[in-house]
C-alpha cells in the first residue's frame, strides 16, 4: 500500500483519476446527446396539429355582483 502513496506515483494515481472522471464526463455527454437527437427526430417527424390556441372570453356569473360602469363624462 505504501506502493501507491510515493511521491513519484501518486502524481500518475491521481493523473489516472482525473482521466477516468473526464471520460465519464464526456461520455454521459455523448449519450445525453445521442438521445436528445433522436427525440428531436421523432418529434420532428410527427404531424403537428395546427389547431388556433385558446382564447379567453369573460362571462359575468349569477350571484356576483357587478362592477359599477363608471363614465367619463360625469
Amino acid at each position: 500500500m505504501d506502493l501507491l502513496l510515493e511521491p513519484g506515483l501518486a502524481i500518475y494515481l491521481a493523473l489516472a483519476v482525473a482521466l477516468v472522471v473526464w471520460i465519464g464526463i464526456f461520455a454521459f455527454l455523448w449519450r445525453l446527446d445521442r438521445q436528445t437527437r433522436a427525440l428531436r427526430q421523432r418529434l420532428d417527424a410527427e404531424p403537428r396539429d395546427v389547431t388556433p390556441a385558446p382564447r379567453a372570453t369573460l362571462e359575468v356569473r349569477s350571484g356576483h355582483p357587478q362592477a359599477p360602469i363608471v363614465s367619463m363624462n360625469e
